[in-house]
């Protein structure tokens, strides 16, 4: 399996709220697909299959991490702005 044998395939995304294609999902952070990526598409395409195929364990471990809480990254935000004015 090609890894651009996806690519033109659109699915909803449901982290903007809209369909894109499989191209985007699988190159998102640095090249490295959106942690969301098994959850969004195991429907539609053999994810994992493609997923094992293309990606080392230590890529899946990087990008299967679940993210962060938005609370959480607002507070480490927050606390970055605070030492640079200071």
């Amino acid at each position: 399996m090609e890894i651009t044998e996806f690519d033109d395939i659109a699915g909803y995304c449901r982290m903007l709220g809209h369909k894109v294609p499989f191209a985007y999902c699988r190159s998102l952070k640095d090249g490295l697909p959106c942690s969301k990526i098994l959850d969004c598409w195991f429907e539609v395409l053999p994810i994992e299959q493609f997923v094992s195929e293309h990606y080392s364990p230590e890529e899946q471990e990087t990008f299967l991490l679940p993210s962060k809480p938005k609370v959480a990254t607002l507070i480490e935000l927050i606390e970055k702005a605070k030492k640079i004015k200071s």
